[in-house]
């Protein structure tokens, strides 16, 4: 008995004395007191993830960065005006991959990364008329695979094949006699020769097939065809020559486009443009009038080649 009276007098002086230095703490100048325990229950990180749950709560999702990221420019964007009517010509083109490249299924399936979805527009503008009108437009969304690195692409290695099959519509927004539309199915391979930094030399032919109803142009392969072949030679930071011929599905009535751009930044840092010089000359420059041959010299500033 004297013994568990003894044991209970200490456990009880060893008590008090812990709760005297804990209210000491609390009142004397210059002591901190540490936070209490969460009372919440311990968030359990899912089997495989690799970021812990506060890093996943300091990082919300963010719009604007989710569309940077899954945004870019497609084909060449640019605005160039010379003395020919219509003066002016511009051209913007972007594309989105479809799926988050960070998310679950891209990640189970990588492949699904190159599903994309694009829009492109070239307008004609005619200013040196009244009222300065644009004279023809031509709307492309497009819906296509991005299959990158088919054969080669390292960084020592100097030939690269990338190939893109996809479906576009095109039409001039227009109704009435002025309507123009198509829709077509291609395959478009891209062989790239020769290193990054380094000349290269870039071919990259277009076949397709005309689907759906052309009642608003019936004859259009006759000056549009059924392929088309872009070639590009130079430096990706310096001075580049872009080719882009067609023909009909005759052999004749075709067309070809010459781009000539020079990389701005490599003579003023603050600018990021090309100056650029582009020479058309044949049929379907313009969807509305793809029966008309014209041909022009224009010169302005590219954002994209």
């Amino acid at each position: 008995m004297t013994q568990v009276v003894r044991s209970g007098c200490r456990t009880w002086v060893w008590s008090s004395g812990v709760l005297l230095a804990s209210l000491l703490a609390q009142t004397l100048p210059g002591q901190t007191q540490p936070p209490p325990p969460s009372l919440e229950p311990a968030r359990q990180q899912a089997p495989g993830s690799t970021t812990s749950p506060t890093e996943a709560e300091a990082k919300p999702f963010d719009p604007t960065a989710f569309l940077k990221e899954h945004l870019f420019p497609y084909e060449p964007m640019y605005f160039v005006a010379g003395t020919e009517s219509p003066n002016a010509k511009f051209q913007f083109s972007l594309k989105y991959q479809l799926l988050n490249a960070e998310g679950p299924l891209a990640q189970k399936a990588p492949f699904l990364k190159g599903f994309f979805a694009a829009y492109t527009q070239t307008s004609l503008w005619d200013w040196n008329q009244v009222s300065a009108p644009f004279l023809d437009s031509s709307y492309k969304p497009e819906a296509f695979y991005s299959w990158e690195r088919v054969i080669g692409g390292g960084l020592t290695n100097g030939v690269r094949l990338d190939l893109q099959p996809g479906f576009q519509h095109e039409s001039n927004g227009k109704g009435g006699e002025d309507s123009r539309s198509q829709n077509i199915v291609y395959i478009r391979p891209t062989l790239t020769l020769g290193r990054d930094n380094h000349f290269q030399l870039i071919l990259q032919p277009r076949a397709w097939v005309y689907i759906g109803d052309l009642s608003d142009n019936e004859d259009i392969a006759r000056y549009r065809g059924y392929a088309d072949l872009r070639a590009v030679i130079g430096w990706q930071q310096n001075i580049q020559l872009s080719a882009i011929g067609r023909l009909g599905d005759h052999g004749d009535r075709g067309s070809l486009q010459l781009d000539l751009t020079f990389p701005l930044m490599r003579i003023w840092r603050n600018f990021n443009a090309y100056l650029m010089a582009q020479y058309f000359v044949g049929y379907g420059e313009s969807l509305l009038l793809y029966k008309e041959r014209s041909s022009g010299f224009r010169i302005g500033f590219a954002l994209y080649r």
